[in-house]
């Protein structure tokens, strides 16, 4: 049986859409290459062609072709797409204060080991 957090997860999330969607709802246009560059460059010109087409037949991304020479395309958010902002706020937050609570885990981890392997030392 489909619910709501399936169709979601499929329209917005994978490894690529919420990101773009992050980005162009903190921007008010972006050229091809920009958005790439925003995604620190580490998607490929081929998934990014992908992922903007589906967000595009979604009714999420908007592609605005200026129609000159040379070509100018950007592509923004569109008022659908902004209603992703706030659970995109909410998986933003909470994936910020997973990292750090992971963070601190693995320092207190560390702490304790340092404090053991001490302890083992002077046991001798």
């Amino acid at each position: 049986m489909e619910n709501g957090i399936d169709i979601t997860l499929e329209v917005v999330c994978g490894k690529w859409k919420g990101a773009i969607l992050w980005q162009l709802l903190h921007k008010d246009r972006l050229r091809f290459n920009e958005l790439r560059r925003s995604l620190d460059g580490s998607i490929s010109s081929r998934i990014l062609s992908r992922e903007l087409r589906k967000l595009i037949e979604d009714g999420l991304v908007e592609r605005v072709d200026f129609e000159t020479m040379p070509p100018r395309v950007e592509y923004c958010i569109t008022p659908y797409g902004k209603t992703t902002a706030s659970f995109l706020e909410s998986m933003n937050e909470w994936g910020m204060a997973h990292k750090r609570m992971s963070a601190s885990k693995s320092e207190m981890a560390e702490m304790i080991n340092t404090k053991h392997d001490e302890k083992e030392n002077e046991l001798g």
